[in-house]
């Protein structure tokens, strides 16, 4: 897999394409993926629901467990991220044969992604005494924190099959597998929270068994999708046994890193503010959860469109059709720019009623209701971010990303927002709002960023071609 140049032409059929024709590809793409990202997130709404009406106290501890856990399972997973680009690449040049040789090479690097992981799981439980979490929200943080470790590993591995179908413009079923890993866990958290059918009554305990479970159940059946299928035999992933190939596991790791490090800096400005708003009480940590909650629901739509623009953009690389490649960069960019919009409005109008979902407590959807006003006005900073972010990784540019995201959210956003929230640097301390105000700033910065870096990588592909073959 050597990278080649060339001079590539003006692509003639671009001039007659239209708007309506790139939305119907991104409509085809974009909300399977979208029903996917929902199914997914709402394993995290569930629970954030359920141990709302259970106790607040389990509900703080289980959104502190998802603050430790998700920025490091997007931290150290996200590198597998990349391997929806080479498919899409892979699938778009019409070389399906390296296709499967590829994803059995990124199973050899999850292994010591995994360990990895497991080795932090294990160690994460001191960073609550550091942040004076409160007693009781921190045993039973660390009981939920052992269910979501044993059921990381299926994740892992499940993300390459992942990639490979929806590199492979086959989304759907990823979507359908994703609806079922939600009923099971919807299931097994109802049971085990609230101790129904003769099962003890858990709590928070419970929704990291119902983790595991859905995990695991959601990785045998992708595996018997993709056996079965007869869609995905020619790229016979499951025949011939490979050794571990240094130059291809290195090349993935090149470019995967830069993704894990992205996504890291971006998912734990967030975690870590709420864990910096721990000590304010389970009353903080419980607004700050529930807006967060909501707020990437709401965000899911730009993120699918970004999603799609990986593989549409990928596919249009692979075919070396840069002229389409950077049309359809901007199209995303538009596109969820308007949808941006659109959750502006909704947050505005209804987030006090979303938030009382959550919890009973008057004074904790007041305080959520608040953040998600101020959540209303970065969506879209965050709608730009993610489509750029996704056409970018269609060309497989991931590395200088790295240094937009950090800049713009550790250097800038949390900064300010640590200052606005517990100090009287500018103002007497703000609280969580404070702290939204921050992130806010560093989300607009790096959407900034992010515009620039998609006009000049797109530019640039239109002068020379860059197609791992």
């Amino acid at each position: 897999m050597k990278e080649t140049l060339g001079t590539p032409t003006y692509d003639a059929d671009l001039a007659k394409r239209s708007p309506a024709e790139e939305f119907r590809e991104y409509f085809k793409l974009a909300i399977p993926m979208l029903l996917t990202q929902i199914a997914a997130h709402a394993t995290g709404i569930i629970s954030a629901l359920m141990t709302g009406n259970y106790n607040t106290v389990d509900q703080a501890a289980v959104a502190i467990g998802n603050m430790l856990f998700w920025p490091a399972y997007f931290g150290i997973a996200g590198v597998l991220f990349i391997v929806t680009s080479f498919v899409a690449q892979f699938y778009g040049a019409k070389k399906n044969e390296l296709i499967g040789p590829l994803v059995k090479q990124s199973y050899w690097l999850a292994v010591p992604l995994i360990l990895l992981f497991i080795v932090y799981i294990l160690n994460a439980d001191k960073l609550l005494f550091y942040l004076g979490t409160p007693a009781d929200v921190k045993i039973i943080t660390e009981d939920y924190l052992f269910g979501l470790m044993v059921g990381a590993p299926a994740m892992f591995l499940f993300q390459p099959l992942r990639s490979m179908c929806e590199g492979m413009k086959k989304p759907l079923p990823i979507t359908y597998i994703n609806i079922v890993m939600v009923l099971i866990n919807a299931s097994v958290n109802y049971i085990l929270i609230f101790g129904k059918f003769g099962f003890p009554e858990l709590g928070g305990k419970g929704c990291g068994i119902a983790f595991l479970v859905s995990s695991w159940s959601s990785l045998f059946i992708i595996l018997s999708y993709i056996y079965f299928s007869k869609y995905f035999q020619d790229i016979k992933f499951f025949s011939d046994f490979e050794l571990p190939n240094r130059k291809q596991i290195t090349e993935i790791m090149k470019l995967g890193i830069p993704i894990g490090g992205t996504l890291f800096i971006e998912i734990a400005v967030f975690s870590g503010a709420g864990l910096i708003l721990s000590s304010l009480g389970e009353n903080v940590i419980s607004a700050h959860a529930i807006a967060m909650q909501v707020t990437t629901l709401t965000f899911m739509l730009p993120l699918s469109i970004g999603l799609a623009a990986n593989v549409r953009v990928g596919n249009l690389v692979g075919s070396n059709s840069f002229d389409k490649a950077r049309y359809s960069a901007f199209f995303a960019m538009f596109f969820a720019l308007f949808l941006a919009i659109i959750n502006t409005f909704i947050l505005i109008e209804f987030g006090y009623f979303f938030a009382s979902f959550f919890n009973p407590d008057s004074s904790i959807v007041s305080l959520a209701s608040s953040l998600l006003v101020i959540a209303a006005i970065f969506q879209i900073a965050d709608g730009l971010n993610f489509s750029g972010v996704g056409a970018l990784r269609g060309y497989k540019d991931t590395q200088i990303l790295f240094l937009f995201m950090f800049i713009a959210y550790w250097l800038i956003g949390m900064p300010i927002g640590y200052s606005l929230s517990m100090t009287d640097l500018f103002f007497d301390p703000m609280g969580a709002q404070g702290m939204w105000i921050g992130l806010t700033v560093g989300l607009f910065f790096s959407a900034a960023f992010v515009i620039a870096r998609v006009n000049y990588t797109t530019g640039r592909g239109r002068n020379r071609f860059v197609l791992n073959s």
